[in-house]
């Protein structure tokens, strides 16, 4: 008996502390989201000045994510949480993946090494992208859900799928470029080439690609499909191309080396090329999809000025 009156005394004696020195501790109030200098800051306050603040943009996205569940459920579309892990750590480690190539950082050791010299732990850094991305729940969702839906209406031709063999899995070009405005200013660069001038001193100066021109005309590797592979297909390592006219300005190329095509054969990825050209078609219909929901759907908006 004596032990259970100590036992409550305690107990009493704690809480009356924690009432002393934290009012709002033990007769909490759900409306107040802070206190300052003894002043209530309400929810309702919170609200207010967020809705003047990001109010028209987050009523739009709120209005879009609505659509996309409506949507879903008249087209029995289901995410699971596991779902939305799944593509939230998978955007965080891209994000990670391009910061350290960024900075130069060649493994996820030296990584951590440099995140332990800024004082973040690894749990951290990811929380702090997820916050920068907006990447919430909600958001993933209706992301998953819109594209899921889409998945359903869209078709792969077997043209299409030899098109995406050829682009990954076919020969590659290795090339630098100049790229020019107007066929004179490229006739200019041509007879300059052919007279011995440096082809990546000109890229740099002159081409209007800034992309390549900052590599000295060094271009991402490409197929023998586009414009620019057919037109190139016969030149050799070293060898300078005619002018060719793109819908980008007109080129010069100067071939740096060819890939081989791969030894895959086009039956043991036809699966992957497929998932491959579902992915890429679904993320091109996305925005026009949406954006045909919200033309058509009845929307009466009420926000205050």
């Amino acid at each position: 008996m004596k032990n259970r009156f100590v036992i409550i005394s305690t107990l009493f004696l704690t809480l009356t502390v924690y009432s002393m020195i934290f009012p709002f501790f033990v007769q909490a109030d759900k409306n107040i989201c802070a206190v300052v200098n003894g002043q209530e800051l309400s929810r309702d306050d919170l609200a207010n000045l967020l809705i003047k603040t990001y109010g028209r943009e987050g009523l739009e996205q709120l209005i879009r994510r609505t659509l996309v569940r409506q949507e879903a459920e008249r087209s029995n579309v289901k995410v699971a949480k596991k779902e939305i892990k799944t593509r939230i750590d998978g955007l965080v480690d891209g994000e990670i993946k391009r910061q350290m190539q960024k900075a130069g950082l060649k493994d996820d050791k030296e990584f951590s090494q440099e995140l332990e010299k800024a004082g973040v732990t690894m749990e951290k850094y990811r929380d702090n992208i997820v916050q920068a991305f907006r990447l919430t729940e909600d958001q993933v969702e209706a992301e998953l859900m819109a594209e899921k839906i889409i998945r359903k209406t869209v078709k792969v031709t077997d043209e299409e799928l030899r098109t995406a063999y050829e682009e990954l899995y076919g020969e590659k070009v290795i090339a630098r470029q100049i790229v020019l405005r107007t066929m004179r200013d490229a006739e200019k660069i041509e007879s300059r080439i052919k007279t011995g001038a440096d082809f990546e001193a000109l890229a740099k100066k002159d081409s209007v690609d800034r992309n390549s021109a900052s590599r000295g005309g060094q271009m991402r590797p490409f197929g023998s499909h586009g414009v620019l592979g057919i037109a190139v297909k016969d030149l050799k390592k070293g060898e300078i191309s005619d002018i060719i006219k793109t819908d980008k300005g007109y080129h010069i190329l100067k071939i740096e080396n060819r890939v081989p095509r791969s030894m895959k054969k086009f039956s043991e990825v036809r699966g992957e090329l497929r998932e491959l050209v579902t992915a890429n078609k679904v993320q091109q219909r996305v925005g026009p999809w949406l954006l045909n929901l919200v033309e058509t759907a009845e929307i009466k908006k009420d926000l205050p000025d």
